[in-house]
C-alpha cells in the first residue's frame, strides 16, 4: 500500500522525499483508524435506531429524530475531523514543497504523486463516510403503506357515522380531511364542523414520504446517472494524468481513444441525469396528489419550482 513513489527514485533522493513518505503513511494510518471509528459506530448505532422507531409510540418520532441527530452529528465530526487534516497535513504539506522545486525537475513527480495517491486514499474514505450516511438514512425509513391503510380504514370506519347537530341526518364524509372542516346538512342546511382524528390529520405529514417510497427506483435511477458522470470524469482524468509522462506513441493513441469513449459516456449522461430527475419529479408528485388531492395546487407550485433547479 505504500511502495508508491518508486518510480524516478534514485539513490541521492531529495532531503523533502522522507517527509513527503511519512506524511503519507501516517494519513493512510490516521484515515484506517476513522473508517474503523465509523464502522463501529454505524454498525452498533443502525439496530437501535430500527428499535427506537419501532418502539416510538409518538406521532412525530421525536425520540428518534433526536438520537438519529446525535448519530449523524458523531458521523459529521468524523468527516470533519479527516477533511481538516487532509487540508493541514497533505494539501500544506503539498503547496509548500512543490513551491519550492521546480516543475522541470527530474524528481517533481514524486510531488504529484503524493498529492494523487494522498487525494485518492481520502476520496475512498468520503465513499464510505457516504456508504454509513445512507445506511443510516434508511433507518428512517417507515413502512408508510401500512400507516396508509390504516388511515383509509378509519376513514372506512366513520365516514358514515357523523349526524347533523341540528336535526341528526345522517352526513356522509365523502374524502379525507386533513383539517377542520364545514359540512352542510343537506336536510336542513346546518354547517357542521367535522374535525379529522389525529390519524386522519398524519396523512398530511406522511403523504410527500409515502410518494417518494413509491417512486423511488425513479430516484434511484437519477442518481446513479449522476454518479456514473462522476466516475466517468475521474476515469478520464486519470487516463489524462497517465499521458503526461508517456512518449510512447501507439500507447497514447489507445489512451485517448479511451478518453475520446469515456467523455462521449460523460457527455450523454450529463444531458440524461435531467431528464430522468424530471421523470423521477413528474411521478413523485403525481403519487403525492393521488394521496392528498386538496394539496394538488399547492404542490403543483412546489413541482415547478423544483424544475428551475
Amino acid at each position: 500500500m505504500f511502495g508508491l513513489f518508486n518510480k524516478n527514485t534514485e539513490e541521492n533522493t531529495p532531503e523533502w522525499y522522507a517527509e513527503l513518505q511519512e506524511s503519507k503513511e501516517r494519513w493512510f494510518a490516521f484515515l484506517e483508524k476513522l473508517e474503523a471509528k465509523m464502522e463501529e459506530l454505524a454498525m452498533a448505532a443502525i439496530p437501535e435506531l430500527k428499535q427506537i422507531l419501532k418502539e416510538d409510540d409518538d406521532l412525530y418520532k421525536r425520540t428518534f429524530h433526536n438520537v438519529y441527530s446525535g448519530i449523524n452529528g458523531q458521523l459529521n465530526n468524523i468527516r470533519t475531523k479527516a477533511r481538516e487534516t487532509y487540508e493541514e497535513k497533505i494539501i500544506n504539506l503539498y503547496y509548500n514543497i512543490n513551491s519550492q522545486v521546480s516543475v522541470l525537475s527530474k524528481h517533481h513527480d514524486l510531488i504529484s504523486d503524493f498529492r494523487d495517491v494522498s487525494s485518492n486514499r481520502y476520496y475512498e474514505f468520503e465513499n464510505k463516510c457516504e456508504y454509513w450516511r445512507k445506511q443510516i438514512e434508511k433507518t428512517k425509513e417507515r413502512d408508510l403503506e401500512i400507516e396508509y391503510q390504516k388511515i383509509l380504514g378509519e376513514f372506512e370506519t366513520i365516514k358514515d357515522k357523523f349526524n347533523c347537530t341540528q336535526c341528526g341526518g345522517n352526513l356522509t364524509i365523502d374524502k379525507i380531511f386533513l383539517i377542520e372542516t364545514y359540512v352542510s346538512c343537506p336536510y336542513c342546511k346546518t354547517q357542521n364542523t367535522f374535525t379529522p382524528s389525529t390519524l386522519g390529520r398524519n396523512l398530511q405529514n406522511i403523504a410527500r414520504e409515502l410518494a417518494e417510497q413509491r417512486t423511488a427506483h425513479l430516484q434511484e435511477e437519477y442518481e446513479s446517472e449522476v454518479e456514473k458522470e462522476r466516475e466517468l470524469y475521474h476515469e478520464h482524468h486519470k487516463l489524462s494524468l497517465s499521458t503526461i509522462h508517456e512518449s510512447n506513441k501507439s500507447v497514447l493513441n489507445e489512451i485517448h481513444s479511451k478518453m475520446k469513449d469515456l467523455e462521449e459516456q460523460r457527455q450523454f449522461a450529463i444531458q440524461n441525469a435531467p431528464k430522468l430527475r424530471q421523470i423521477y419529479l413528474r411521478a413523485m408528485y403525481d403519487e403525492w396528489n393521488k394521496i392528498t388531492p386538496d394539496l394538488k395546487e399547492h404542490n403543483e407550485k412546489m413541482y415547478q419550482n423544483q424544475l428551475k433547479y
